[in-house]
């Protein structure tokens, strides 16, 4: 028992002394003693090269057939501090062996780690020693991993206590520049340590966090984690870094979890995802929410958005990344609860909103339109038809002139009534809102190229209407035209007239003095105007025809009007040649049998007018509504009255007296 305690004493010394060689053979005298160990914990000095201890772990120790006597005296080998220390009496000696463990005892109670956390107290000498060192240097949390790169310790305790401890505290030291001690670290509550892993960010969770959690495995600091640090507010996803970290925090906890921990910890995950994931996302960055979405079960829904599970979400992603870069996951969401009117604004929204900034073709939008959800709860316009939607598009494309789009929409679309319908509607949309009906204004441009493509499109119709009514607007935008004081007229007013298009002529000879000489275009425009309102044409085709003869009775008042006795008369005659029509423009004729001219001497009608008056009188007669003749032939009367009383041999109304080669006479009577 001497001997023992005499190797023991020398075993301390030798510690203090890091002499690894006595320490070898000491160390194969005894064994795996705790003692032994206890006494190299608190004696080898602590700034010696932990590689030196390296003797502790080999499997070859020099295991000498010696005594304990022939051991002591080959340690002792002449060091007279060595020897007075063994020379003692024996009580002397048990004493200071008593004294020695009993500092061991109370420098390693030091140790004991604070009952009161989740941290159970390493069990193996070497974490005892790295704590003991690191008291003593606690800017050097990795003292000891020298050594641990040269020996294979097979303890899974101290290997997890090594990774989930020492390992995330080096980073956490080395990263906010402090030297919180590895026995303090242990004593500190798992919120504080979360909370001075995660402080400023999410970086350092595969150095810190991950290998915390995994060690302290326990549903209450997993919980703790989920409620406190994964959370809405703690994401944005606005920058590739935070993507990459919440992907790796989903990726690096979800398999720790307990069973019970893992829908809710899946519900937060999707809910994150849906609220937080903005617009302008990267396909790469949408691949990996998606492999998200696919470790998510499907029969997880969000609480208070009923109909969102991971299906939903992927869906989504594929929208945005295959067609509107610019959408959000919440935003399509909210989009599909809508009511038809409010899709319907929001897809006419998306479609000007691509067109314009040309990030889509019009392919890529009618594929957009027509892709089909694998449910109807997935499709976000679920409140529309497909007629609705591609109407909806077809009329951005025409709403914002992208006519050029227009002409690659038949290789898309396969509802040609539905095109034919759509375009139709929007020339009238750009026809009424035209001020001026010009083949050079915009509106009228628009009209033009629309209407080309209704003839491209059309079998069936060949929209010559369109075509005359573009023209004859153009065409009157030579005269002028209105419709009051200040009140252009407008294309569409054409419209307006088609109960009676002979108006639209009566505001031309009206507005443009010098027109009513000029029936041969007013007859053209009025052919123009009847195909144009889809009216029957033969009714102003000819001279033989009703319109024609109605132009003539209206050009006869215009000529009237200006003064043009010569002209009205002409037209009287031909009017004339149509027996059948006269009978309903009599009264143009009559106006001529009561024209005076203020421009006449004394007011009064020369005589050979008058005598020309008489004459288409007693034509009108001929023809003229029966109930008509009596005042017809009251004028007669009154003409007859007025010749009678002159003297038509010194007649001094007559031309010849006014001794003028009137032309307007020789005109008539030629």
């Amino acid at each position: 028992m001497l001997a023992e305690d005499q190797l023991y004493l020398l075993s301390c010394i030798s510690a203090t002394r890091a002499d690894v060689k006595s320490m070898i053979r000491l160390a194969s005298k005894f064994k795996d003693s705790q003692d032994f160990i206890n006494a190299v914990i608190v004696f080898w000095p602590e700034y010696d090269d932990p590689v030196n201890l390296k003797f502790l772990f080999d499997s070859d120790k020099n295991d000498e057939q010696i005594s304990d006597d022939e051991l002591i005296i080959s340690l002792i080998n002449g060091d007279s501090d060595l020897i007075a220390m063994v020379e003692l009496d024996s009580g002397e000696v048990s004493k200071k062996v008593s004294a020695i463990k009993t500092h061991v005892e109370n420098e390693l109670k030091v140790l004991d780690i604070d009952s009161s956390t989740n941290v159970s107290q390493p069990l193996n000498w070497l974490a005892k020693r790295i704590i003991y060192c690191n008291e003593e240097r606690p800017g050097e949390t990795l003292l000891y991993s020298s050594l641990l790169n040269q020996i294979y310790i097979d303890d899974p305790d101290f290997e997890a206590w090594l990774n989930g401890l020492i390992m995330p505290l080096a980073s956490l030291n080395r990263r906010n520049g402090t030297s919180i001690k590895i026995k303090k670290f242990m004593e500190i509550k798992s919120r504080e340590v979360l909370s001075m892993m995660l402080q400023n960010d999410y970086s350092h969770i595969a150095d810190e966090l991950f290998p915390y959690l995994k060690y302290m495995n326990s549903c209450e600091i997993y919980q703790l984690f989920l409620d406190n640090w994964f959370t809405m507010d703690k994401f944005n996803f606005a920058t590739e870094s935070e993507i990459n970290t919440f992907i790796q925090l989903f990726n690096g906890i979800r398999e720790d979890l307990q069973e019970e921990q893992r829908d809710s910890f899946n519900k937060k995950t999707l809910e994150i995802i849906f609220i937080k994931s903005g617009p302008n996302m990267s396909t790469d960055n949408i691949s990996k929410f998606q492999d998200i979405l696919n470790s998510i079960p499907h029969e997880i829904f969000l609480p208070d958005y009923m109909k969102v599970n991971s299906k939903l979400l992927y869906y989504y992603f594929d929208i945005i990344r295959a067609y509107l870069p610019h959408m959000d996951l919440m935003t399509l969401y909210m989009i599909s609860q809508e009511k038809e009117l409010g899709q319907k604004m929001h897809l006419k929204s998306i479609c000007n909103e691509a067109l314009i900034s040309s990030d889509l073709s019009i392919q890529l939008l009618s594929q957009f339109i027509t892709e089909e959800a694998e449910s109807s709860e997935m499709q976000i316009f679920n409140k529309l038809s497909k007629s609705q939607e591609l109407s909806i598009l077809y009329e951005s494309c025409l709403s914002l002139g992208k006519f050029q789009l227009l002409e690659s929409f038949s290789d898309v679309s396969t509802d040609n009534e539905l095109e034919l319908n759509l375009l139709e509607k929007y020339f009238w949309q750009f026809f009424k809102n035209e001020t001026n009906g010009s083949s050079k204004r915009p509106g009228m441009i628009k009209c033009s190229k629309i209407l080309r493509l209704l003839q491209e499109k059309s079998k069936s119709k060949s929209y010559t209407n369109l075509e005359i009514l573009l023209e004859v607007s153009d065409e009157l935008t030579n005269y002028s035209m209105s419709l009051g004081k200040n009140i252009l007229f407008k294309p569409s007013n054409i419209l307006d007239f088609k109960t009676d298009p002979f108006k639209i002529i009566e505001i031309i000879l009206d507005k443009n003095p010098k027109m009513y000489k000029s029936i041969d275009i007013t007859s053209s425009i009025m052919e123009k105007l009847f195909v144009a309102l889809d009216m029957d044409i033969s009714r102003v085709n000819g001279t033989e025809s009703y319109g024609y003869n109605k132009l003539l009775s209206m050009h006869i008042a215009y000529a009237l009007v200006n003064l043009d006795f010569s002209f009205a008369v002409t037209q009287c005659h031909k009017l004339f040649k149509q027996p059948e029509y006269i009978e309903e423009f009599w009264f143009s004729v009559f106006q001529v049998s009561k024209y005076r001219d203020p421009n006449w001497v004394d007011n009064e009608t020369p005589t050979e007018i008058l005598f020309i008056q008489m004459r288409l009188l007693s034509q009108l007669l001929q023809v003229c509504p029966v109930e008509e003749c009596e005042i017809i032939t009251q004028q007669w009367s009154e003409l007859e009255v007025e010749i009678a009383s002159r003297d038509l041999v010194h007649d001094k109304y007559s031309f010849d007296y006014l001794n003028s080669k009137n032309t307007v006479f020789d005109t008539i009577f030629t």
